[in-house]
């Protein structure tokens, strides 16, 4: 049950945390690809388009990485079964709520 509790607690963080980097556009940070480099502060124009998902991705790996380890195990074990299917699916209609921008 010790590495159950910790890997719920890993996912629950990183979904919610890899939610509100992608809604408010927190990047840890960027990869151009026409430089094919990984910088930490935006490039001017001349770089080309970020790609901003790694940088996503990993402000959700660490964020859920550092909750996942931080929590006391006895707090771990107390999070309900229940939120391992509820939080996702609040966290996927956020994303469609939030993409819909685009449509209407």
């Amino acid at each position: 049950m010790k590495v159950h509790a910790r890997l719920m607690t890993f996912s629950l963080t990183a979904g919610i945390a890899y939610t509100l980097a992608y809604y408010f556009d927190w990047s840890l940070f960027q990869y151009y690809l026409d430089e094919g480099r990984f910088h930490f502060a935006p490039q001017p124009e001349s770089a080309g388009p970020p790609i901003l998902w790694y940088g996503w991705l990993g402000a959700a790996v660490l964020a859920g990485s550092v909750l996942a380890i931080a929590l006391p195990q006895r707090l771990a074990a107390r999070i309900p079964a229940d939120l391992v299917w509820l939080i996702p699916a609040a966290l996927m209609f956020a994303a469609v709520m939030y993409e819909l921008r685009w449509f209407v």
